[in-house]
């Protein structure tokens, strides 16, 4: 994500109506004004998308080329990406929101839904379960209860999300989306690295690299519009899964 150059009116709570020698926000350029008929249309198209694609790439040959560390990684990956979309969704139910961040989670909701329906086309094709079971991460030596994935916001987490208004939502999103993307980074490095199919492990190193920037992105962001790290939360940019070793090379 590259962040853009845009102004907000704090005073009134709204975000600024560009005249015509404006540059629009992302947002309004994209997909015109955001409504919630919107967001759904981009959201089941994004994810018939992938799964169109993913089918084409499994029908080249019928020979099953996944490991149980590349099934585990789409399973598990799949539920993860869940998450953030819903957290976007909130974000973009909110008023008040910095065109910016609105714009990003609009993004998180298109790439993170693009991907599900990448994985799960791709399991389905080769005979092998969509849904996670009960414990997450076996495939990478690391078993936890699926809902213990790292990154994963708990349910008093999301509760204070939907609750939030204004810049305490806005602080509390992008910590909890940078929280998110680093246990997905920390998935994703494992499959780069570890995978057998070599399609599934491009997907995640992807993955890796996306995921990275987005949090600097949102980092820039919080700085620019002098948020603070909510209690409880730490720098993500100094977090030891910033520095995999797909993208590292060591």
């Amino acid at each position: 994500m590259t962040e853009p150059t845009t102004t907000d009116d704090r005073s009134t709570g709204a975000a600024p109506i560009a005249d015509d020698d404006e540059e629009p926000g992302r947002l309004q350029r994209w997909f015109g004004p955001l409504t919630w008929a919107r967001v759904l249309v981009l959201v089941l198209a994004l994810a018939f998308l992938g799964g169109a694609v993913g089918y084409l790439i499994g029908h080249r040959s019928d020979r099953d080329p996944l490991s149980s560390t590349d099934v585990g990684f789409m399973q598990d990956m799949s539920a993860h990406h869940e998450q953030a979309v819903q957290m976007s969704i909130l974000l973009l139910g909110k008023d008040g929101i910095d065109p910016d961040l609105q714009s990003y989670a609009m993004e998180i909701i298109i790439g993170q839904r693009y991907e599900m329906g990448l994985m799960n086309a791709t399991l389905d094709r080769f005979g092998h379960a969509t849904t996670q079971g009960p414990t997450a991460m076996a495939w990478m030596d690391e078993p936890v209860p699926a809902a213990d994935m790292p990154g994963l916001a708990s349910d008093e987490q999301m509760t204070e999300l939907r609750e939030a208004e204004g810049e305490e939502a806005e602080a509390l999103w992008i910590a909890l989306m940078s929280e998110h993307h680093l246990g997905g980074i920390h998935m994703a490095d494992f499959e780069a690295r570890h995978g057998q199919d070599q399609t599934t492990r491009n997907i995640a190193k992807q993955m890796v690299n996306t995921q990275r920037g987005e949090v600097m992105d949102l980092a820039r962001t919080r700085e620019r519009l002098g948020l603070p790290i909510p209690d409880g939360f730490s720098d993500p940019t100094k977090a030891p899964d910033m520095t995999p070793l797909s993208a590292t090379g060591d």
